[in-house]
């Protein structure tokens, strides 16, 4: 039983990490529609640039709320089989980092920031770019898509 749970450790705040998705994939959408609102056009002739604000702005929104969680799952995967155990689980992991101040929640969360915010702007710019090239080479539909 305690090569399973050492094995698993982690797996609920990794689990957890799915809420990360709930909350960029709205806030992109809700970004391009204000952006578009705001342009006096639709969300689906928004400019590259419109698009790489949004997806910044929701990468951004989302990795700072759910930096914490990260945290928490780095830590109890970083403890590993061989090493001394640190924190009896994720209550324990979240006590023990709350002694350091809410800043240890957010430790290395600008240079995480910095490393993936422009992965997330060429990810979903590419992606509407293409997906809007595709569609006006071949309309199968005389409604325009939306993602």
């Amino acid at each position: 039983m305690s090569d399973f749970c050492m094995m698993n450790s982690g797996l609920v705040p990794a689990l957890a990490g799915i809420s990360y998705a709930a909350i960029q994939f709205p806030t992109y959408e809700k970004s391009k529609f204000y952006l578009a609102d705001q342009d006096h056009t639709t969300m689906d002739k928004l400019r590259a640039r419109d698009v790489a604000v949004a997806s910044s702005v929701s990468k951004i929104f989302a990795s700072t709320l759910t930096y914490p969680h990260e945290v928490v799952r780095s830590r109890l995967q970083e403890q590993g089989h061989h090493s001394e155990k640190r924190y009896s689980g994720m209550v324990g992991c979240i006590r023990k980092v709350f002694q350091q101040g809410l800043s240890g929640f957010y430790r290395g969360c600008a240079t995480n920031l910095i490393r993936t915010t422009p992965a997330a702007v060429i990810t979903f710019t590419s992606f509407e770019m293409i997906h809007r090239f595709l569609v006006n080479l071949c309309p199968l539909d005389p409604q325009p898509y939306t993602l």
